[in-house]
């Protein structure tokens, strides 16, 4: 019975390895798919040996000598692409625009296919559309949206005012959600326990999962035996808190609402969702569903990437004392100590969007984006991606490519600068997506970093601790990377 037994599960796993590699044939190289656990448990061994997944993947990559290569790491199969030709055929052509439906998306999603960043179809292209021209209507890009920031940066200075050793990062950590919830709900959210523990938990988050969805995404089960270390509790509580807080804000709004009289972005999605409900209109996107999705895509988005790059922004320039001396005399050209600055700076201040663009460029959170899912079989670099295959892209390989800017490792400003120091926008270096994906909370991303960053600056002088040489710059990594917490020594100008 044994033998037997063992014979049937040998043959079943010989018909799996079989049919596998006729399956990949043409098919980007990367290490065997082993059945049922695929290359996950390598691959996460590797990541945690090289300090993040972006690494890993650059590893594969040359030892495969393939800016394409695939992996098993989850229920389908997923390539990951590092070459920038190939990144912009993927970020333009339409087949690589569906999202992956795996256990992470719908445990994010709270099971519901809804929302704009983890949904596809005529649906999101509709809803994706009308939410990035609503936001523009609530300020995106904006004097309101310029106003609400400068409010948060006289907050952040007088938090600084004294100088000394501080841990910059809870200073500014609140400033972008506060920002992005008045544009959506009409009201800040305000700095208390409640808010301290979404950041919390959103960094926790942001910890344990990563693009390819994490371990949950492999075994699902997992979420039973292991809840916490699964990452499963975390979802689940975020969830729970986060849908609360929603509901709550939308009945609010809800009982509140005039027509004609809209104030914010759930005002704008209710006018849509009470005019279609006059029309009759029962397949409508605007939905309770599709609304309270949106607003947890919005508020992830804008919880932790903006803040952890400031904190990279920051750590740079103590490390960078040169740069910043730079920065600080065109700060004061084009400024000045009294008066705060606007985003009418921008245009003169070349030197200081290349210190913006450069640290990006080096330490992008988002290192490895996407996931997109294919929706039908295509060709990608001479190999068949067959369809529902996932795709990554793996930006921090090309923004550190040696053939797209030489001495990647290099912490140069003046690369993006021409001849006559006027500032180059650098095509090759990818930090927002591009195409129908592009991050739709670029406007505030850009105008949040300048603000800030600037602000901050134009105040202070950034040091390393007393005794110290440098900070010595230390990364989490998961589904972003950012700086472990730092101190530095703050010394007002």
């Amino acid at each position: 019975m044994i033998v037997a037994l063992t014979a049937a599960i040998l043959t079943v796993l010989f018909i799996i390895v079989v049919l596998t590699l006729r399956q990949r044939s043409n098919y980007p190289p990367g290490p065997f798919p082993w059945p049922f656990i695929g290359n996950m448990i390598y691959f996460k061994k590797l990541s945690k040996k090289l300090g993040g997944q972006h690494f890993a993947f650059l590893e594969l990559s040359k030892q495969y000598n393939s800016d394409i290569i695939s992996l098993r790491l989850g229920a389908g199969d997923t390539i990951v692409v590092s070459d920038n030709k190939l990144i912009q055929e993927i970020l333009s052509k339409k087949e690589f625009d569906g999202r992956p439906w795996n256990e992470f998306i719908k445990l994010r999603n709270m099971g519901m296919k809804s929302g704009i960043t983890m949904n596809d179809g005529q649906d999101w292209k509709e809803l994706r559309s009308w939410s990035v021209r609503a936001l523009k209507n609530c300020g995106f890009a904006k004097r309101e949206m310029m106003q609400l920031l400068l409010d948060e940066l006289t907050l952040i200075l007088d938090r600084l005012k004294d100088g000394g050793i501080q841990h910059i990062q809870t200073i500014i950590a609140p400033t972008v959600i506060n920002v992005l919830w008045t544009l959506i709900t009409g009201k800040r959210l305000s700095e208390d326990q409640r808010l301290q523990h979404f950041l919390d938990l959103m960094n926790r988050r942001s910890q344990i999962f990563d693009m390819s969805g994490g371990i949950l995404s492999t075994f699902p089960w997992l979420r039973f035996l292991l809840p916490e270390k699964s990452g499963y509790r975390i979802l689940v509580t975020l969830n729970n808190e986060l849908k609360s807080l929603l509901m709550e804000t939308i009945n609010e709004h809800k009982q509140r609402y005039v027509k004609g009289k809209e104030e914010d972005f759930i005002d704008a999605f209710l006018q849509e969702m009470f005019t279609q409900k006059e029309r009759g209109d029962k397949n409508s996107v605007f939905s309770d569903n599709n609304l309270i999705v949106t607003l947890i895509d919005l508020f992830i988005a804008g919880t932790r990437t903006t803040t952890a790059t400031l904190e990279i922004l920051f750590l740079q320039m103590a490390n960078h004392q040169d740069v910043q001396r730079k920065l600080h005399e065109e700060i004061d050209v084009v400024i000045g100590p009294n008066r705060l600055p606007n985003l009418d700076d921008r245009v003169k201040m070349p030197f200081t969007e290349a210190v913006l663009m450069e640290t990006q460029r080096m330490w992008l959170v988002t290192p490895v984006i996407g996931p997109r899912r294919v929706l039908d079989d295509t060709t990608l670099g001479g190999y068949t991606i067959p369809k529902n295959v996932t795709v990554l892209m793996n930006i921090h390989h090309n923004n550190m490519s040696r053939e797209l800017f030489p001495e990647p490792e290099q912490f140069k400003p003046e690369r993006h600068l021409n001849e006559n120091g006027t500032y180059r926008m650098d095509e090759n270096v990818i930090l927002f997506g591009k195409g129908k994906r592009r991050c739709p909370g670029e406007a505030l991303a850009r105008s949040a970093l300048f603000l800030l960053f600037v602000g901050v600056m134009q105040k202070y002088s950034l040091l390393p601790v007393p005794g110290e040489k440098s900070i010595k710059a230390e990364f989490t990594s998961g589904l972003i990377i950012s700086p472990k917490p730092y101190n530095m020594l703050i010394v007002p100008r």
